[in-house]
């Protein structure tokens, strides 16, 4: 991989205008529409799907640990709904952004298009499948009388996992066109990362002695804030914020640093 990107031209880097940044914002949105209604389209649920791939994943886990292996946690249907929601959107825009600069390398060809949208767009495509779905878990809340005010606190943590998200897609997606491995690396990392993130868990399931493998994984913090906004009614712990809001800041930054350097020979390696 060294000797690959030694061929590289590093340009300093300079924070993009306002201007820039908004007509990022109109791209990222205008392709991820246009994305959605591909994939949704000649399909006989449509829209429903999202709703279906996660009640699916839902049913399996609340069947496997709610019942089978009881883990003791209250109100678990619900618990694993807000967890799931939050990892899906994750592993779902970092498996695709990683891959996006090769699959859509036709985009990559289009001088007039800034590269950085192709794996922004791989990230929002699956957050809109999260707010296809939200509304059931706001409905499950409301019939169990758990909704109050502080799930109005929710779209500042969905900003915090979008900087985390984006940060590391950008990082991905722009060393997989060097070195193409690293799409097999994230695939796999995110299996064993599943199992190191409470999703389906707690942490106080875990032992003492390892619950130091959650603490840290950036996503732990992210899922316990989500829950207790949702589920508890509570605002999310200063301390799970003090980890989540900085390394989500950082990755973008380096994710953001990384990509406009990297992205100068993308034509020549695709």
């Amino acid at each position: 991989m060294r000797e690959r990107l030694r061929g590289v031209a590093f340009r300093p880097v300079s924070a993009p205008s306002e201007s820039t940044r908004g007509q990022l914002r109109s791209l990222v949105v205008h392709l991820a529409r246009r994305r959605l209604e591909s994939e949704h389209r000649l399909t006989a649920l449509g829209w429903l799907w999202p709703l279906v791939r996660q009640l699916a994943q839902l049913l399996v886990l609340v069947l496997v640990f709610g019942s089978v292996l009881d883990l003791g946690i209250e109100d678990y249907p619900l618990f694993v709904f807000a967890g799931l929601l939050v990892w899906t959107w994750f592993a779902a825009g970092l498996a695709g952004a990683t891959t996006a600069l090769i699959t859509d390398r036709h985009l990559v060809y289009s001088p007039r298009l800034p590269n950085m949208v192709i794996p922004l767009v791989a990230v929002v495509v699956p957050l809109a499948d999260v707010l296809l779905v939200l509304p059931v878990l706001l409905g499950m809340l409301a019939i169990d009388g758990r909704l109050t005010w502080t799930v109005l606190l929710l779209p500042v943590l969905l900003t915090v996992q979008f900087a985390l998200t984006a940060g590391l897609s950008l990082i991905t997606s722009a060393l997989n066109v060097y070195f193409r491995d690293v799409q097999n690396i994230v695939g796999v990392g995110l299996l064993l990362f599943f199992y190191l993130t409470p999703v389906f868990y707690g942490v106080k399931n875990v032992p003492e002695q390892y619950r130091w493998l959650l603490h840290v994984n950036p996503m732990t913090p992210l899922i316990n804030s989500v829950r207790a906004v949702l589920l508890d009614g509570e605002l999310p712990r200063w301390q799970d914020m003090a980890i989540a809001c900085p390394v989500a800041i950082a990755a973008l930054l380096a994710g953001i640093a990384l990509f406009r350097r990297l992205e100068a020979n993308f034509v020549d390696e695709l």
